[in-house]
């Protein structure tokens, strides 16, 4: 079990079987990681766009089984608290939510042989990320 730590608030992202049977985030996810791992895709909006559309949907899912909350609204402005909450001692950009979450999802084994493939590329990306203050 993952967990976000926002502000004095901990949040617990799990993901159960049922959070992958009626969505194509697993999809979704192994093609970011082909994408992360076969592309340079520092300057591609678009693929920063469905990249964090889809951490706001994997959060959004890992939430509902040990802290739900209402909507996919709710949990943006929760990632936006702890976005805002990142040093550059311990960094909270998209890359290294992405980066744990993907770990979660390895660890309990959804998505196994395919992650370990890709997750060289989600850490080399997340360890050359700066962090950008807005």
């Amino acid at each position: 079990m993952m967990t976000l730590v926002v502000g004095d608030k901990e949040y617990k992202v799990k993901f159960g079987y049922n959070s992958f049977c009626d969505s194509d985030l697993l999809d979704r996810t192994s093609e970011m990681l082909d994408l992360l791992r076969d592309r340079n895709i520092e300057k591609d909006n678009a693929f920063t766009r469905r990249m964090f559309n889809l951490v706001r949907e994997l959060v959004f899912e890992g939430l509902k089984k040990m802290n739900p909350v209402e909507s996919e609204k709710e949990v943006g402005d929760i990632l936006d608290d702890y976005f805002d909450a990142g040093t550059e001692e311990e960094p909270h950009g998209l890359m290294n939510i992405f980066e744990q979450l993907t770990n979660e999802l390895l660890a309990e084994g959804f998505i196994g042989d395919l992650l370990k493939t890709a997750q060289k590329a989600v850490e080399k990306k997340v360890k050359t990320t700066k962090i950008t203050k807005r």
